[in-house]
């Protein structure tokens, strides 16, 4: 039997704890609770991926209600990385990632996961113009969770234009497509 999918409280702390706490009302707090997750106390270790994905829904409905679910969720993957920006981990990747560039970047997307879950996987196909990036779970039920969160990497990056597309989604792997301009180079100065 495999093991149980789960995601870290890394996760957790980046999404509900750091960005959208302030956020979030006492009724989005009572159904957090209700199904798992209560911000007043400590976090868990570790939360199955499934009260994960109730989380990001309960979440993504109550402060995007007047969204689709599909954009309700890709504002979900922003506020991840958003959130993950404000880590010590993510404070690091922040400084080193207009280094590394968008390419490397999501070279090195698959570590970055299975530092918030211990099932991720990803291949990386490169083209002469665009990635394919293949994932085996997009931590959610709607794949623009990740596409919202690949966007938003990328720009730290410093990429522009970046678009990030679903090739293919069948309900938990996903295949990318991404594409995207290099930032210009800035002058040196002195």
């Amino acid at each position: 039997m495999p093991p149980e999918k789960l995601v870290f409280a890394t996760a957790i702390e980046a999404l509900f704890v750091r960005e959208l706490g302030a956020n979030l009302s006492s009724l989005a707090r009572r159904r957090l609770r209700e199904a798992g997750l209560d911000l007043e106390r400590p976090l868990e270790v570790s939360y199955p991926l499934e009260e994960w994905k109730a989380f990001v829904r309960i979440g993504a409905e109550s402060l995007y209600g007047h969204l689709t679910p599909s954009e309700a969720h890709w504002w979900m993957g922003i506020h991840f990385m958003e959130g993950y920006l404000q880590t010590s981990m993510g404070r690091v990747l922040a400084e080193l990632a207009p280094v590394f560039g968008p390419r490397r970047m999501l070279e090195r997307i698959g570590q970055d996961l299975r530092s918030f879950n211990n099932f991720s996987e990803v291949r990386l196909e490169l083209a002469p113009r665009h990635l394919e990036l293949w994932v085996n779970d997009v931590l959610d039920e709607h794949s623009s969770f990740v596409a919202g969160f690949i966007l938003r990497a990328q720009q730290v990056a410093g990429a522009r234009n970046v678009h990030v597309d679903v090739w293919s989604f069948d309900g938990t792997a996903c295949t990318f497509l991404i594409r995207w301009r290099d930032a210009v180079p800035q002058a040196a100065t002195g």
